[in-house]
């Protein structure tokens, strides 16, 4: 009898918790709204999976109340299902952290054609194995397949926010490692419990299904709160200006003139670098390059970061660092202090950090990989 208040005031718990969350976005969307705001795909998608959570442990409650045991002849199909949806509020937090649209695209695209593709196999196996096709198995293969699915889009996930990190690790290393692990250490979790599942072990699962619910809640809260150094990377605020108003219409008409006038001044910055290689002067200041163009620091500074997305020095070294492999590609016995003095570093620590951040390796390992491809195209 214990066991079974346990379980009820768990679901019931759990359901009254997603419900609040989700309210809580609710509101802040209404709120935003009357400042003509809308939603961003993202957090549309947030606060529906948590919907979803809140309404699937609802169920549970409800039907444990009634004393239905539908639940016990589902077992696994409840566990995968809850799986899949509790992997979904930190993926749809973590996508906000991709700001190219194209990679967002790509992402999606393959978790699509990863589940067209690996459904119809599983049931087809299925089908083979069991000699028989119904309802049940199909919905059964279908809720297994989503699961794993969201396992992979985890995974894919990942790794894709590992490159795109890289440019602010520099800035916020603790946070970045901190966001980087939890999105690392979830998938592996996640398929972890999967696989218990499918053997029959159901304590990881309830455990995974525990553990999870306190992290939501504090995103939630960091979400609710604009708490950036917890969602780093992540853009809760990139809500979308309401199309129709007219309150839209003239901040987008100022908008576009003031990006046409922070364009202008990153093209002459892109200019001078490239005419002038100032890069190349390991002194070279934001106050010198605005000097340069006829603009002020604050303008320089804000040019690159609404165009290029980094700071001053992150966008000097990236100039650095590909007049450095340009070099080495024209003069192939070059030390790397010289490449360090032709670029424009002013230490070899300086070097190897920025190939770090925009190669993703040393300058070591680079200069070494580009003579094992010469020497393969018999250049060298």
């Amino acid at each position: 009898m214990s066991w079974k208040i346990i379980y009820f005031v768990s679901n019931m718990s759990a359901s009254v918790i997603y419900g609040v969350a989700a309210s809580l976005l609710i509101a802040k969307v209404r709120v935003k709204a009357v400042l003509h705001f809308s939603p961003s795909t993202p957090l549309k998608g947030l606060i529906f999976s948590l919907m979803a959570l809140g309404a699937i442990y609802f169920t549970r409650t409800t039907l444990s109340y009634a004393g239905y045991d539908i639940l016990h002849h589902f077992l696994k199909e409840d566990y995968y299902l809850r799986i899949a949806t509790t992997s979904l509020p930190l993926y749809c937090i973590s996508f906000t952290s991709i700001q190219s649209v194209y990679h967002r695209k790509m992402l999606i695209r393959r978790v699509l054609v990863s589940f067209v593709i690996l459904f119809p196999l599983i049931v087809v196996g299925a089908v083979l194995l069991n000699q028989q096709f119904t309802i049940g198995m199909v919905l059964s293969h279908f809720l297994n397949t989503f699961c794993l699915i969201c396992i992979l889009s985890g995974i894919m996930l990942f790794f894709v926010l590992n490159k795109k990190l890289k440019l602010h690790k520099e800035l916020h290393p603790k946070e970045v490692r901190s966001f980087r692990y939890l999105m690392g250490f979830h998938p592996v979790i996640s398929l972890l419990v999967y696989l218990s599942v499918s053997f029959g072990i159901s304590l990881p699962a309830r455990l995974f299904f525990a553990g999870i619910m306190p992290v939501h809640m504090l995103f939630i809260n960091a979400i609710v709160m604009k708490d950036t150094a917890l969602v780093y990377g992540a853009k809760w605020v990139e809500e979308t200006r309401i199309p129709d108003s007219a309150a839209w219409v003239a901040l987008e008409e100022a908008h576009r003139n003031v990006n046409q006038i922070y364009l202008d001044i990153y093209n002459r910055i892109r200019e001078f670098m490239v005419k002038e290689e100032g890069y190349r002067s390991s002194s070279i200041t934001r106050g010198e390059v605005a000097a340069r163009i006829g603009t002020n620091i604050t303008y320089v500074s804000r040019a690159l970061n609404e165009f290029a997305g980094v700071n001053f020095k992150q966008f000097i070294n990236a100039y650095r660092v590909k007049h450095a492999q340009e070099y080495f590609r024209q003069h192939p016995d070059a030390r790397l202090i010289e490449l360090c003095n032709e670029s424009g570093f002013r230490s070899l620590t300086a070097l190897n950090l920025a190939f770090r951040i925009n190669i993703g390796m040393t300058p070591g390992e680079w200069c070494r990989m580009q003579l094992r491809e010469d020497q393969t195209d018999g250049t060298i």
